[in-house]
């Protein structure tokens, strides 16, 4: 029997458990909606490579994802970005803000959809309206299994001891250095300090809001 790779047999896995999943809910009206994905499941290798980005741009089933276009892939999950015109960048408060907003057809949809599913009472604990601006996601763009894998609990400790590390490294001290850090700030001043970069930034606040008018206006 000829063994088979780990990325091969998890291929299988993935393709298998997206044409099985299925989760059994309700329509707002009651009427029932089995949910599961569709037919377009995409899989490849993530076997970091040097490949150009340029060079695997078109990237088939039998070619390994460049590190550039991995760090990518990654980076647009993380950001919760997929276009160059995202989501709001605040909480939507109402139906006018929606209207609005300078953002795609697509994206105004799911906002559009997160608002409205979030004004029923069966919805209330998802908070939709609240996180509107954010496609009705509140979560990471990933989950951690406890047990195959770590928190971000532990991964925000292990930086935060990193930092330390190399700051006293830095600053020629030994690691097990007691540090006593005092939060104590003052103001020093508000506003600018020459009349010329008050006048700078009258002109980019005055060019931003010419900007956004524009997009605003119907063509």
């Amino acid at each position: 029997m000829i063994s088979r790779c780990i990325p091969d047999v998890l291929a299988d896995a993935v393709r298998s458990a997206a044409s099985s999943v299925r989760v059994d809910t309700t329509r707002p009206d009651g009427a029932p909606l089995p949910l599961g994905w569709g037919e377009q499941v995409d899989v490849k290798d993530i076997t970091a490579t040097d490949i150009d980005v340029a060079d695997n741009a078109g990237d088939d089933e039998d070619q390994a994802v460049a590190d550039t276009r991995l760090a990518g892939y990654i980076a647009k999950y993380a950001t919760k970005g997929t276009e160059a015109t995202e989501t709001g960048d605040r909480r939507i408060r109402s139906q006018m803000h929606i209207d609005r907003l300078t953002v795609s057809d697509h994206h105004r949809a799911m906002i559009q959809t997160a608002w409205d599913l979030g004004g029923l009472d069966q919805y209330a604990d998802l908070k939709l309206r609240h996180w509107a601006h954010m496609l009705g996601f509140r979560g990471h763009f990933l989950t951690k299994s406890r047990i195959y894998s770590t928190t971000f609990k532990r991964l925000r400790a292990e930086r935060q001891a990193h930092q330390l590390r190399t700051a006293l490294t830095d600053a020629g001290l030994p690691e097990d250095t007691d540090v006593l850090v005092v939060n104590d700030w003052q103001i020093l001043g508000i506003g600018y300090d020459t009349p010329e970069q008050l006048e700078l930034a009258a002109a980019i606040g005055d060019r931003i809001r010419a900007a956004r008018q524009t997009r605003k206006e119907p063509e």
